[in-house]
């Protein structure tokens, strides 16, 4: 019943990178067909995305079941830069805007916008009718960026690198979370799977919860959200 339940879950998130890397948005930054205007915008939600990490996991560390905490905490920790490699992530997400050419005050507006999509998790009606539903499709959704990044990021990295010029030097955000951290994706479906034993989430359940969670491509809508409209720009503007 296990077993099932994690190749349950891994089908999803394997459908969901598929889609993703397939997408046309992904294409075109991968093979340099993408404008100046779209790298840089990708560069942001980028950022957005993950600037407030930090802050989901310490959610995740709140809801955790006790077999799932220690590891929840350790990313925490890591995220931070309060493990043995003391490496903040934000810091390197900071970095990366640096390099792109984004000045203090885009910057400090990245950090309000990314702000601004926590105040929104706490503000919307809430699709589920329990926090620990709400954590668990929390805990799904960062668990498979954890499994897009590991198989990803390297390529995402390199493309910014050849078709954006940014220095290698900026881009240990993607390093850090490329194929090296395939573990730590793993280490991910561990902690969903403790999750659903100990709030007795049943496999019916948990289809529903990921059916929700993942009715949209989660990397596509909070990637390329706005780079068809800056494409179209772009091309009527020729």
């Amino acid at each position: 019943m296990a077993q099932a339940i994690r190749s349950l879950i891994e089908t999803q998130y394997a459908d969901q990178v598929q889609a993703f890397a397939d997408s046309p948005w992904f294409q075109r930054l991968e093979q340099g067909q993408a404008s100046r205007q779209e790298y840089d915008a990708f560069i942001v939600n980028l950022c957005q995305t993950h600037l407030k990490s930090p802050q989901i996991l310490a959610f995740l560390y709140a809801v955790a079941p006790p077999e799932a905490a220690p590891q929840i905490k350790h990313n925490l920790l890591e995220e931070l830069g309060l493990d043995q490699v003391a490496i903040c992530h934000p810091d390197l997400l900071y970095q990366l805007a640096t390099a792109a050419g984004f000045d203090r005050d885009r910057q400090t507006s990245l950090a309000e916008a990314a702000q601004a999509q926590i105040r929104q998790l706490c503000t919307d009606p809430l699709l589920f009718g329990t926090m620990q539903e709400l954590g668990l499709s929390v805990l799904l959704e960062v668990t498979c960026f954890e499994w897009m990044l590991s198989r990803l990021a390297s390529r995402i990295g390199k493309a910014l690198k050849v078709h954006r010029s940014l220095p290698s030097e900026s881009l240990v955000w993607f390093d850090h979370h490329s194929e090296v951290d395939i573990r730590h994706a793993e280490e991910g479906l561990d902690s969903v799977e403790q999750y659903l034993a100990y709030y007795e989430i049943d496999a019916e359940d948990l289809e529903t919860i990921l059916d929700i969670t993942f009715r949209e491509n989660i990397f596509v809508k909070r990637y390329f959200a706005d780079l068809p409209a800056i494409a179209g720009a772009a091309h009527e503007n020729r």
